[in-house]
C-alpha cells in the first residue's frame, strides 16, 4: 500500500494492526522506534525511498486477542466502535 500512494519517504514496522509503535506501555521500545523512524526520515535522500525496520513483534498476530484488545481499549476509553470504510 506504502508504494501505491508514494510518498516522499516511507516507513514500515510488521507490527499488527494499530500497534506501530510496539505494545501499550513498553516506552523503551516506542522511544528506539520513533527515534529510528525520525533518523530515517531526516537522512533520506531519494523520493518514494523505503524503510522496513527491523523491529520484531515477538508472538504470533491473533485477529480474536487483537480484537479483544480493541474493545478492552474501547470500555477503558468510555468510547464506540466506529464503523470503518474504505
Amino acid at each position: 500500500m506504502m508504494e501505491r500512494i508514494k510518498a516522499p519517504r516511507n516507513v514500515f514496522v510488521n507490527f499488527p494492526l494499530g500497534r506501530q509503535c510496539g505494545k501499550p506501555n513498553d516506552r523503551d521500545m516506542q522511544t528506539n522506534i520513533l527515534k529510528t523512524t525520525l533518523e530515517y526520515l531526516k537522512n533520506a535522500k531519494t523520493p518514494g525511498e523505503f524503510a522496513d525496520l527491523p523491529f520484531q513483534w515477538d508472538q504470533p498476530f491473533d485477529w480474536d486477542c487483537y480484537l479483544k484488545d480493541v474493545q478492552e481499549m474501547l470500555k477503558s476509553e468510555s468510547a464506540e466502535a466506529q464503523e470503518w470504510k474504505p
